[in-house]
């Protein structure tokens, strides 16, 4: 009898969290500000060692999109200037650019909304060009505790199959995956997972973001 009432205690309780998720309204895309910042740990999952902390900084939204400073946190020290467009999918990334932006995030978000979309992605230092099928997915929201603190995030899967196109040259292909949680309450991600393989499966990269402080203007 005991057993029985615990499993139904359970299964209210799995009945409560999916109605509650069910009731959430579709998030809409942020609205970054000026003055707004994220600070984030960087992590080499593949080494198991901790990286930099490093801080975005919005420096300035117009009609090219949200513009961004990326600092070391501990010294202030400018790392490189990025682009995002106005639903914060990455534009220019230092050194590499994005046409049209990699759809990160497809707005409005609501669990079970699907995405394919196209890009290209141009490296002028090293010459390289790579075309993108980018696929995303959100799957639900979770609860999330991160070192900034808990939240309410949706997440998100993104898969980019790439082919490498170089002068006189195949160049490389494989396929990246990110997983994201999105949390409307800091307008940007609290933790991001990538992983990158290369056309055979091999993994070579594997790193995490995990959102440390944030300020909202």
């Amino acid at each position: 009898m005991a057993t029985r009432h615990r499993l139904a205690a359970l299964g209210l309780t799995l009945a409560a969290q999916l109605a509650l998720a069910d009731d959430r309204a579709p998030v809409a895309a942020p609205a970054p500000a000026v003055g707004d910042s994220w600070t984030y740990q960087y992590t080499d999952v593949w080494k198991g060692a901790k990286g930099n902390l490093n801080r975005m900084e919005v420096t300035g939204v117009d009609a090219a999109g949200v513009h961004v400073d990326i600092k070391r946190a501990a010294s202030g020290a400018l790392l490189t200037k990025q682009l995002f467009s106005a639903e914060m999918n990455p534009v220019d990334r230092g050194a590499m650019h994005f046409a049209p932006a990699f759809t990160r995030y497809a707005f409005p978000l609501t669990p079970g909304k699907e995405w394919t979309t196209d890009a290209t992605g141009d490296n002028p230092k090293s010459g390289k060009h790579w075309r993108y099928r980018i696929k995303g997915k959100v799957l639900n929201w979770e609860k999330i505790k991160v070192a900034a603190g808990e939240f309410d995030a949706l997440k998100v899967e993104v898969e980019a199959l790439y082919h490498g196109e170089e002068p006189n040259s195949p160049g490389g292909s494989g396929q990246l995956t990110e997983t994201v949680w999105f949390a409307p309450e800091v307008n940007n991600f609290v933790k991001l997972d990538y992983r990158d393989t290369d056309w055979n499966g091999r993994i070579f990269n594997r790193d995490s973001w995990e959102l440390t402080t944030f300020v909202r203007k």
